[in-house]
């Protein structure tokens, strides 16, 4: 059982050295893309983070409902959990789906509401 621990520890310290090891193809892409970054500071988009789960969720539910067309209950419960995990979930209101107007509106406990919309663009 020892010899085959030390091979097991041999191969992953191998590996691990093998992935530290400088790609010629890769640092000369890092470079490139360093020079062409413009030298300003981030900025972060304005609003909470809630603000932009529920933007994100409004989204996510409009396309799932009026593109796929899936059901919106079953939309709520399986799509969309990179923008608005059931945690932040839980703090907005249930999504109100305007089927005439093609919208959905997601409510944050302040009362302000997030909407996405449906809509085409002709000859795009």
């Amino acid at each position: 059982m020892r010899p085959l621990l030390a091979l097991a520890a041999v191969a992953f310290t191998t590996v691990a050295a093998a992935a530290q090891q400088s790609n010629p193809r890769r640092d000369s892409l890092i470079a490139r893309a360093k020079a062409l970054e413009l030298s300003t500071p981030y900025v972060p988009p304005p609003g909470t983070a809630l603000e932009h789960h529920a933007a994100g969720y409004a989204q996510i539910m409009c396309s799932a409902i009026f593109i796929t067309g899936l059901d919106p209950d079953f939309a709520a419960e399986n799509v969309g959990y990179f923008t608005a995990p059931y945690k932040q979930r839980a703090k907005l209101g249930k999504p109100i789906i305007d089927r005439a107007g093609k919208a959905v509106h997601v409510t944050l406990p302040d009362g302000v509401r997030r909407n996405a919309r449906f809509s085409v663009t002709k000859g795009a």
